[in-house]
């Protein structure tokens, strides 16, 4: 095996330079992500190789490195040899953000939150449903891990599941609001503990959780995409407010809408004007919709004000049946 010291040059810099994971920490990662036989793990930045080979000694499963620096590389697979699971593991010497990780069941991180951030979009889009992400030391920033554990020497450990794809393209991309801007709205609706707040297009919870945290009402957010619905449920349950608000996994427009009395909207001109016939004719009298820039059709807003950010809040309430 060639020295560290000789090994040829990477075909680039590497992201960050190379430390092991200890071996406790990596049995944690494993044990977090629920490593079986059936699986197939593959670890991005793979240095010595110590997670994959620990999985397929340990767990039985198959295992796949991606390191892009060859003298790691060859250390892998020497020590695989040597622990006699060569026939159950591979090592690639490549680029992380290149590879095809189509196959994991499971992928394990140890690199840094920038390479973290730059990876999530190649996870969401190339890992199939149900596929588990352990990181040690750094989650993702927006994605919110489902557990979160500490080892005995107080590293932590993330875990994420790749949560299955909308069942069609949502209607307009998720932007969110700023927490101030959701204040306003909803003091536009005079919303209190006596309201039920459906948000359309819920995106990341924060109406629905607000409403319930500021205001005492109850709420229900309505989402296409699963990713950002188990997002608002993990941030409901920090938030101790998953008792008075749901998140469904649902199409606005095929949604019961008939226990709202407070709607908010911050979806687009010709989704609201889709919307409108539906929110006249399954909204009680008096519920209130507040709609974040966007008019609904032809219906005249019967107040508009300016929020913090310069944008425009409009108001309705919605008139008796005729």
């Amino acid at each position: 095996m060639r020295p560290a010291a000789e090994a040829p040059p990477p075909a680039r810099v590497p992201d960050i330079g190379y430390e092991p994971t200890s071996y406790a920490v990596a049995e944690a990662m494993l044990k977090l992500a629920r490593v079986g036989a059936s699986d197939v793990v593959y670890d991005l930045g793979s240095g010595d190789g110590r997670i994959v080979t620990l999985a397929a000694q340990v767990y039985g499963a198959r295992g796949v490195g991606v390191e892009l620096q060859r003298y790691l590389v060859e250390q892998s697979r020497q020590a695989a040899r040597e622990k006699g699971v060569a026939d159950r593991v591979r090592f690639i010497e490549g680029d992380l953000f290149k590879a095809d990780i189509s196959r994991a069941t499971v992928v394990a991180l140890y690199l840094w939150p920038s390479v973290n951030r730059a990876l999530e979009a190649k996870l969401r889009r190339e890992l199939r449903p149900g596929t588990r992400i352990v990181s040690h030391s750094f989650d993702f920033g927006d994605w919110v891990p489902q557990e979160t554990v500490r080892t005995g020497d107080g590293t932590k450990v993330f875990l994420w599941t790749v949560p299955k794809r909308p069942r069609r393209q949502p209607d307009v991309a998720f932007a969110a609001t700023p927490q101030r801007v959701v204040y306003q709205m909803l003091e536009l609706a005079k919303v209190t503990a006596g309201d039920v707040v459906f948000d359309l297009g819920s995106g990341d919870g924060r109406i629905p959780i607000i409403a319930a945290q500021r205001y005492g009402a109850r709420a229900v957010g309505i989402e296409l995409d699963p990713a950002l619905v188990e997002t608002s449920r993990q941030v409901a349950r920090d938030n101790e407010v998953d008792r008075r608000v749901v998140f469904r996994e649902a199409d606005f427009f095929s949604a019961d809408l008939s226990s709202a009395s407070v709607v908010t909207l911050y979806l687009s001109a010709a989704v609201n004007a889709r919307l409108e016939r539906k929110l006249r004719r399954q909204l009680p009298a008096g519920a209130r919709i507040v709609s974040r820039e966007f008019p609904i059709g032809d219906w005249a807003p019967e107040k508009t004000v300016r929020a913090d950010d310069g944008t425009t809040l409009l108001l309705w309430t919605v008139p008796p049946q005729r």
